[in-house]
């Protein structure tokens, strides 16, 4: 009986040329896993960085190709770090800052960006400021570091700086800062990302009074604006809302921060921004307010003097953790750290707890042994309505330092009576005579900085005793654990 022979396939004519391909995407992803392994080994956090800019540009390139108006973003460092993307018609790029702007770009935001913003008090967004305002930002921004823009360093991010005299912490939270920078001559990109992007239109909608224009004839003005940059240094700000030094309205005046991602900053290098996510409704929160002496504290006719300040003021604005290490705990256990790209915007309201975060002790301890430092830049926008009423008594702001009547005033009056202090925003532009009159307010602002450094000096000594009393606390919680470790091995 004859044996049956097997029905093979007839080979395919390119099973030749598929397994060279085969061969050669094995090649490829050996190569890989032997780069990443060396890079493992040596290196660590840079290539954690490396990988996550990598992550966010393939993923903004898919975005790109998306006809829905928002997508959602999963931060790998916490499952509810969602980052909205919006799809920007670009012509509401090209026409921001123009009239045609503001008829044309109206409802950016979804229900339920607007509906996550009330629930958790901050939404990050994507998408929302163009190439040509990123570059024209990250330009200016060098300017005020005295950092030579150059294309070689445009290619390099984390932009790191040589020090000569090592990298000793000096206690600061951030290398660089520059209040009012909307204010300086020869620094547009700052201009533009405040005042004429999309940034104000989105704000208001956040705020809902976008929803109530033109019956509600309020307008949206710029409180204050400061430009960070971080390094290594360990120090940071423990939980807070701003205090009267960097949000000098009343506790009852609305309001919403913009925090806008000049650089990427990846949650696994550190050195980002960390919100507390439903602080602004927290049960607790009063007890923080009175810890930190926020403006939900402060007296209706404002403080006398220095010392009346800082005996009112509970444990300073940012010692919620020494003061309070429980409550601290309860705060720290609602923390949400976004994986943030450059330009990415995280919009919270005045009200929630924040911070920053320091950069990771590995990466710092591998740049302060190569002598350099790491530059993690931001730039932080306060937005409120023009009906928001300063506060009155003693303090730092410029313009009650210039005119003390204008404590109590609303910020529409004082820009009215002299001069864009808080320029206008939204609904429209602000006029070109207005934006001309900027520099005369900076002239204003110099006028009076002697004063600002005179009350600086006033309250030293009630910050340095603030200071003092922080690091005994510290000293006496390491010997307390020292001693209860101590005790456990004797009575082993």
């Amino acid at each position: 009986m004859p044996k049956k022979r097997c029905n093979r396939k007839p080979r395919k004519k390119d099973d030749k040329f598929g397994s060279y391909i085969a061969l050669f995407l094995k090649c490829v992803i050996f190569s890989f896993l032997v780069t990443a392994s060396v890079l493992c080994c040596t290196n660590y956090r840079e290539m954690a960085y490396i990988f996550n800019i990598i992550k966010g540009s393939v993923l903004l390139r898919i975005q790109g190709l998306s006809h829905f108006s928002s997508t959602q973003l999963c931060n790998d460092g916490s499952k509810d770090a969602i980052i909205y993307t919006l799809d920007i018609s670009e012509k509401c790029y090209s026409a921001s800052g123009t009239e045609s702007s503001k008829q044309t770009c109206k409802d950016l935001i979804t229900k339920e960006i607007k509906d996550a913003f009330d629930r958790d008090g901050v939404v990050a967004i994507r998408g929302l400021l163009s190439s040509q305002e990123m570059d024209s930002l990250d330009l200016d921004s060098m300017k005020l570091m005295d950092i030579e823009f150059e294309d070689k360093i445009k290619a390099i991010r984390p932009i790191k700086l040589s020090v000569d005299r090592g990298t000793k912490p000096t206690g600061r939270q951030f290398i660089s800062s520059r209040h009012h920078a909307v204010f300086e001559k020869d620094l547009d990109g700052f201009r533009n990302v405040a005042l004429k992007s999309l940034l104000p239109q989105v704000a208001s909608e956040l705020l809902g009074m976008s929803d109530m224009y033109p019956q509600d004839r309020r307008n949206l003005r710029l409180v204050r604006d400061i430009f960070l940059a971080k390094d290594q240094d360990p120090y940071i700000c423990g939980w807070h809302v701003d205090d009267i030094g960097f949000w000098p309205t009343t506790f009852e005046s609305t309001g919403i921060n913009a925090w806008v991602a000049i650089d990427a900053i990846p949650e696994s290098t550190g050195g980002g921004f960390a919100v507390a996510v439903g602080s602004h409704i927290a049960d607790w929160r009063w007890e923080a307010y009175k810890l930190t002496g926020s403006t939900a504290t402060l007296p209706e006719e404002g403080y006398i003097d220095a010392e009346d300040l800082f005996r009112k003021r509970g444990d300073g604005t940012c010692n919620i953790k020494n003061a309070s290490p429980e409550l601290h705990k309860k705060i720290e256990a609602s923390k949400r750290i976004y994986d943030v790209q450059r330009g990415d915007v995280i919009f919270h309201t005045r009200w929630l707890f924040h911070r920053t975060e320091p950069v990771h002790r590995d990466l710092a301890h591998e740049l302060n042994r190569d002598r350099s430092k790491i530059v993690l830049r931001r730039y932080s926008l306060r937005y409120s309505p023009g009906d928001a009423v300063l506060v009155k008594g003693y303090g730092t702001e410029l313009s009650t330092l210039y005119d003390e009547s204008y404590g109590g005033k609303t910020l529409d009056f004082v820009s009215a009576v002299d001069g864009p202090w808080y320029p206008k925003c939204w609904p429209d532009d602000i006029p070109d005579a207005e934006m001309n009159r900027l520099h005369d307010i900076k002239d204003k602002m110099d006028s009076v900085e002697h004063k600002r450094k005179q009350r600086m000096k006033e309250m030293r000594p009630y910050l340095q005793e603030i200071g003092k009393q922080q690091r005994r606390k510290v000293i006496n919680d390491v010997m307390h654990i020292k001693n209860m470790k101590n005790n456990k091995n004797v009575e082993l």
